[in-house]
């Protein structure tokens, strides 16, 4: 598919502003988070041998898969407690199915607005005939990253997901 520049940079400024109103982050002290926009790319390096390299997503169009990234940082002078990170997944993507990561959370996905959150194999969807059927990583509307243990002072790390353009 031939995409303009402008498009393109259309289709990026659709993938970032979920973000702005729609993150949460919950828990006490000093943790600030930042969002990053990647995708994967095949590099050759200097021995000649490819491999895959993560850059910002400025050229994507429908199709691609890329890489939402938060870092989060507990800058405060004492641990953060009760700590969870929510993520509105943007309307223009589909959530890759398994994806999400984040070393010593809890994660969890919600099907109706961030109402409510459970594992993928306890999130039902009620059809409009009022049968009900098992969600699908499309059904998906969000994503929470709850932590096990409170975030060290000083303390830092990412969360992420893979999702593909519409």
């Amino acid at each position: 598919m031939n995409v303009s520049r402008r498009a393109r940079w259309c289709l990026l400024l659709v993938l970032l502003p979920p973000f702005l109103p729609g993150m949460v982050l919950a828990g006490d002290g000093g943790v600030t988070l930042k969002v990053m926009v990647e995708q994967e790319i095949i590099v050759t390096n200097e021995k000649g041998k490819k491999e895959k390299q993560r850059v910002a997503a400025t050229k994507v169009v429908p199709g691609d898969e890329v890489i939402y990234t938060i870092h989060y940082l507990n800058s405060g002078n004492k641990p953060a407690e009760a700590v969870f990170i929510t993520i509105p997944i943007a309307k223009e993507t589909t959530y890759v199915n398994g994806s999400a990561r984040g070393a010593g959370t809890r994660i969890t996905f919600s099907t109706d607005g961030g109402k409510h959150f459970a594992e993928p194999d306890n999130l039902i969807i009620k059809l409009q005939d009022g049968r009900r059927r098992p969600a699908m990583a499309a059904d998906y509307t969000h994503i929470r990253w709850e932590f096990a243990e409170p975030v060290p002072a000083s303390a830092s790390g990412a969360v992420s997901y893979r999702a593909i353009l519409k």
